[in-house]
């Protein structure tokens, strides 16, 4: 675990070293001095989705240690096939999702999160997580999801 956050630690490091030095603001004359530096903004930042992923899922790993004395496999690869969390009669899913409306998901986003919900319902499991890490993902889960999966419970990572 600690590997992890160390190479998210460096990354971190690097982006504030670049943020630092580097003027990104954009203006018409200055378009190919900025599109490099941009392209090394991404570099660095890389596939922050991993990272962001595996942050949750170590907070999940505290929610379940301390709510069932379980813990997770930290080293799973994201999107590996299968739920997110499977140890003995535990299950769950870490969304990191961030609404694409206001008010609710956008087309593919419902998508994907009606899917991992099913999974979650359907599961025979004693306990079914449906992780989050964004407020207005949990209210519009809880307002527009919730009743049609009664035995998963939603839960904001960030506010646990």
């Amino acid at each position: 675990m600690p590997q992890n956050l160390d190479r998210i630690n460096e990354k971190i490091k690097r982006l504030e070293d670049f943020l630092f030095n580097e003027d990104l603001l954009a203006k018409d004359n200055t378009i190919r001095i900025i599109l490099p530096k941009f392209m090394k903004l991404k570099e660095i930042i890389g596939n922050i989705d991993m990272d962001i992923h595996f942050l949750a899922s170590y907070l999940a790993n505290s929610f379940l240690a301390n709510r069932h004395g379980v813990t997770i496999d930290m080293t799973k690869a994201v999107g590996s096939s299968g739920m997110d969390i499977e140890i003995g009669q535990v299950v769950a899913e870490i969304k990191t999702t961030i609404p694409y409306l206001e008010n609710d998901f956008g087309a593919r986003q419902k998508e994907t999160i009606r899917k991992d919900l099913e999974r979650l319902e359907n599961a025979d499991k004693k306990h079914k997580y449906f992780f989050v890490t964004d407020d207005r993902t949990e209210e519009i889960l809880k307002r527009k999801y919730g009743k049609n999966y009664p035995s998963v419970e939603i839960v904001n990572l960030l506010n646990e």
